[in-house]
């Protein structure tokens, strides 16, 4: 049964038959004229007058520029592109260019090389009814045209221009064996446009496809390898041209409306699109007319659309004007909202029929402007712009009746769940209505549509938010950096103070980057708000005159922006001394200049900051603007993360001018990667000597060499030095150094972890270390020696050591050839009742089976030992049935065991099995590159299920744990046994890293 839309359109639409195939080919010269003519006509309708006629020309002159070589060749393919994308926002002219272009190619002055060219609007095909493709182009033809096949059967020169992809009302769900390539077939349009898109019919063709920005997301998946071309309407210049031209009789207005609106950058960018530009200066003048504060009115996007919807339903030539009631406008605002929900922005009969509209109601927003009848297709409509269908949309859940009190399901585009949920990456469409819901919880805002509309608006819609808000905030404790941007944005909207601190009340962990002025603006404001904030990470990724953007030689305008850029950075490292919850702030891979570094010294030297850690890992600092001096005001802050940033000689005097100080109460400094030198490391010992707070220094990765660690020797040797843990991982030592270095362990009173791995020392350099472990003096508990070139010589000589220490209790030597022959002794001290060892890293030590029995009476005979790892060592299921054996004696004490990439295959399946049924002490397993296979887990999975298993972690094969098989299994574990974590990754701890941790 055929829609009552569908039987008007078929009156309007030409039911031209197809043309015999007896007639002359031609020129198509006929074809050209019609197309002249009916565009001709068109572009007449749609033209602009005056002084926005002319700036319009320009743009279209500019952008038709982008036509020329639009389909030249991939320099990727070496082919021709065949699809291009031409997106851009919504009334930025994207329809007028396409039809411009259909003219010029009439003319002959544009798309030489395609003998055809077709236009197809998406208004007019979503009303059409089926039919096949040849009928649904031909509409144009004139009646001498050539016979359709001789046409497409040279498809290669054909264009398609499809205007307008976002007016489309099609799902696009049609599975591609489902498609035709038939042009003769009738078929639904919906068919025959996804079969072009998608290269099924005419697959030669070429396509030219136009599409808002927003709907760009659902456009892609149906093209084949598009070429994507954005059109960006108005330049900054051309912007602030037309404001200046605007306000032509008063540049004083013009200066105040320019800085204005660029204080609101997404404002700002609204005005690339012509007629929001128009929008936004009209409703300006009127604020200045009428004596109003037009920087009020350009604050948020929301005051400037409020301001311009009051002005459409008042007249200032005093005549009356009809008003919709509180009904009608929820009707209208109703079918807006559902609109931007499902993308379609066009009230057809049937929309208005569905929201309960008749032509008699609508008049009235037609009268006023918000709504526009279209001059080329019956009952059709349009909102006079989408930003004023989006504000439409988002009154909608103002004036929305009780939810509670309906007896069916909220649709999608009622919930406000959903709405908030929402974010720009997936849903752009969505985004500015949203920003406008916010905006309208501004009491002014509301007490001006009061005011024009004449009936009282509730605040209930308030609450929901914030309740929507938590709920969604229980859902993700760490919000994503889109995730905050959204909600910034939207509360930025409200100006609403005690909304945004109830909206922020439970944040305490917050992850931003900032990297154009509309973001620095956001979080300047919200920051303010957040005063359960404990922890921030804000990355800088652009400096100053990359964010100001603007022509450095107009010196007033830059002058007032870079006043402007830094209040907001004021504002936004206010957040330092105002929130005395703030407690870190990591900076990582940050750029910042000399204002910057000036705006935190001065936050942090605040009386009434609380700041605690400090991170300027992989930190760009611009012009050798290194300056910590906050170290000798800050009192509260205990650490500084300097790490992958390359430290200046100004940096370095910075640095060791605050360390020097007796108000610095620094405890913890990272310095990896600083590009520390012998020279540096002196001065930073030289300082270091005279600091009386600092207990944990990371040096590693720095090329100090024997000088440097002979310098740091000194320090750290002093009786009286603080020191308790420093890491030397990859700084260029070797066993030279290694009687300095024994002899300052037994100098040294606290320092408890040393870290030495990655450097050359050798079984010479073991040695001397093992002196100073035998020394009743050392107080070393933690010794790293990962990857420092020794043998089964060194081995030894550190077993030796271990049966007089009293304090060691965490030893790594992993990435060491000691093999079997090595740890025959070191299992021997292991064993002693006098030994304190409690976790051993052998990790990639070059062991085998043979090992393993060594390695099974330790696990049964050590008094102290917990944790064991092995991994990457060849010691294959005999090993692993070796060591379950042990591992099920009632005297093992092992918690943790790592065995990654030992060689395990699904035959070592039943000693798993044993140990896990079995096991009393074994609660950390580390199994991953192992070759365990399908069968083995499953099996893993019915003993781990069971609570009485002891295990609480399990390191597993990614690529075994995502197996939609034995997902199900896990899944089983999960909820028989909670308190079991099954991973695809096992974490560093930090009593074996203690060195990578902060």
């Amino acid at each position: 049964m055929k829609s009552e839309d569908a039987e008007v359109m078929e009156d309007q639409i030409s039911q031209e038959k197809m043309l015999s195939e007896d007639k002359d080919f031609g020129d198509g010269t006929d074809y050209r004229t019609v197309i002249k003519e009916k565009f001709c006509v068109a572009w007449d309708k749609n033209s602009l007058t005056g002084e926005s006629a002319t700036l319009y020309q320009g743009i279209i002159q500019k952008d038709q520029k982008l036509l020329k070589n639009i389909f030249d060749t991939d320099i990727n393919t070496s082919k021709m592109r065949q699809t291009v994308l031409l997106y851009g926002d919504a009334g930025v002219g994207k329809t007028t260019l396409l039809r411009r272009a259909m003219l010029e190619w009439a003319d002959g002055n544009l798309f030489e090389k395609f003998a055809y060219v077709f236009y197809l609007s998406g208004r007019e095909i979503s009303q059409a009814k089926e039919k096949s493709f040849a009928q649904l182009i031909s509409k144009n033809w004139p009646r001498s045209e050539v016979p359709i096949e001789q046409i497409l059967s040279e498809s290669r020169n054909l264009l398609f221009l499809i205007d307008s992809f976002d007016e489309l009302d099609f799902s696009f769900e049609e599975p591609e064996f489902a498609l035709c390539n038939d042009w003769t077939q009738e078929h639904p349009v919906s068919f025959l446009i996804s079969s072009l898109l998608r290269k099924v019919m005419l697959p030669e063709s070429f396509l030219l496809v136009t599409a808002r920005s927003t709907a760009r997301k659902k456009l892609m998946p149906l093209l084949h390898k598009p070429h994507c071309v954005e059109l960006p309407g108005l330049s900054e210049n051309a912007r602030m041209d037309y404001i200046q031209h605007f306000f032509l009789n008063d540049k004083k207005w013009a200066k105040g409306v320019i800085y204005s609106i660029r204080k609101n950058p997404r404002l700002f960018n609204m005005c690339r699109v012509c007629q929001m530009c128009w929008v936004v200066c009209t409703c300006l003048k009127q604020q200045v007319e009428k004596g109003g504060d037009i920087a009020v009115t350009c604050q948020t996007t929301t005051a400037m659309f409020t301001c311009y919807v009051c002005s459409l339903f008042s007249r200032t030539d005093g005549s009356s004007v009809t008003l919709p009631n509180e009904t009608l406008l929820r009707s209208l605002c109703q079918a807006a909202a559902e609109g931007i929900w499902t993308m379609k922005h066009i009230l057809y009969k049937k929309n208005l029929r569905k929201h309960e509209l008749t032509r008699n109601d609508i008049s009235v927003f037609l009268d006023a402007k918000v709504l526009h009848e279209d001059t080329e297709y019956e009952n059709c409509y349009t909102f006079a712009h989408l930003h004023v269908q989006e504000f439409f949309g988002a009154l909608f859940y103002l004036l929305r009746e009780n939810p509670e009190k309906k007896d069916y399901p909220l649709k999608p585009f009622e919930s406000l769940y959903l709405l908030l949920e929402s974010n720009h990456s997936e849903d752009p469409h969505l985004e500015q209505m949203k920003c406008f819901l916010f905006g309208l919880l501004n009491k002014e805002q509301v007490r001006q549509l009061e005011e024009t509309f004449n009936f009282t608006i509730s605040m209930d819609v308030r609450g929901d938010l914030l309740m929507c808000l938590e709920a969604i905030e229980k859902d993700d404790s760490y919000p994503s950096q889109m995730r905050l941007l959204d909600l910034f944005h939207c509360l930025y909207e409200t100006q609403d103070n005690d909304f945004i601190t109830q909206a922020l009340s439970s944040f305490q962990k917050i992850a931003v980057q900032v990297e154009e002025e509309s973001q620095l603006l956001i979080y300047s404001f919200c920051f303010k708000h957040c005063y359960s904030l404990q922890t921030v990470k804000l990355t800088i990724k652009a400096e100053l005159r990359d964010i100001l953007d603007i022509d450095p030689t107009d010196e007033t305008c830059l002058k007032d922006t870079v006043a402007r850029i830094t209040h907001y950075w004021q504002d936004l490292f206010s957040v330092l001394h105002t929130n005395e919850s703030l407690r870190e702030m990591d900076l990582y891979k940050s750029i910042l200049d000399e204002a910057l570094m000036k705006i935190i010294n001065e936050e942090l030297s605040h009386p009434k900051c609380k700041l605690q850690k400090l991170q300027f890992g992989s930190v760009c600092f611009l012009n050798s603007c290194q300056d910590f001096s906050f170290l000798s005001a800050c009192h509260t802050l205990t650490h500084l993360d300097l790490k992958h940033t390359d430290l200046e000689d100004n940096g370095l005097r910075s640095l060791c001018t605050g360390l020097k100080c007796q108000q610095c109460k620094l405890r913890v400094l990272r310095l990896e990667a600083c590009d520390v030198n012998v020279n540096r490391c002196q001065q930073l010992s030289e300082a270091l000597e005279r600091n009386s707070s600092l207990v944990f220094l990371n040096l590693s990765t720095n090329n100090l060499t024997n000088y440097g660690v002979k310098s740091l020797c000194k320090f750290f040797g002093n009786p009286n030095c603080c020191l308790e843990r420093l890491s030397l991982a990859s700084c260029g030592f070797t066993k030279d150094v290694c009687g300095i270095l024994s002899f300052a362990l037994t100098e040294s009173r606290r320092l408890t972890h040393l870290c030495l791995a990655d450097n050359l020392l050798g079984d010479e350099g073991i040695e001397l270390l093992g002196d100073a472990l035998k020394h009743p003096q050392c107080t070393l508990q933690s010794l790293v020696l990962r990857c420092c070139f020794f043998t089964p010589v060194g081995s030894e000589f550190l077993s030796t050591a271990l049966l007089i220490n009293r304090s060691l209790v965490h030893l790594d030597l992993g990435g060491n050839r000691l093999e079997d022959s090595g740890i025959k002794l070191l299992c021997h001290v292991l064993q002693q009742p006098t030994c304190t060892l409690e976790e051993l890293e052998l990790t990639g030590c070059v062991l085998t089976s043979e090992s393993c029995l060594d390695l099974a009476s330790v696990l049964v005979n050590s008094p102290n030992l917990w944790s064991l790892d092995l991994g990457n060592n060849n010691l294959m299921d005999a090993g692993l049935h070796i060591l379950c054996d042990a591992l099920k004696n009632p005297n093992c004490q092992i918690q943790r065991l790592g065995l990654e990439n030992c060689g395990l295959t699904s035959a070592c399946c039943h000693d798993l099995l044993s140990l896990f049924c079995t096991n009393q002490s074994l609660v950390q397993m580390n199994l991953m590159k192992n070759a365990l296979g399908y069968d083995t887990i499953k099996n893993l999975c019915k003993v781990l299920r069971c609570p009485t298993c002891k295990m609480k972690f399990l390191a597993l094969d990614k690529r075994e744990i995502d197996r939609k098989k034995i997902k199900k299994f896990l899944n089983d574990v999960k909820i028989n046994n909670p308190e079991l974590v099954i991973r695809p990754h096992c974490s560093a701890t930090e009593s074996g890293c203690w060195w990578q941790y902060f």
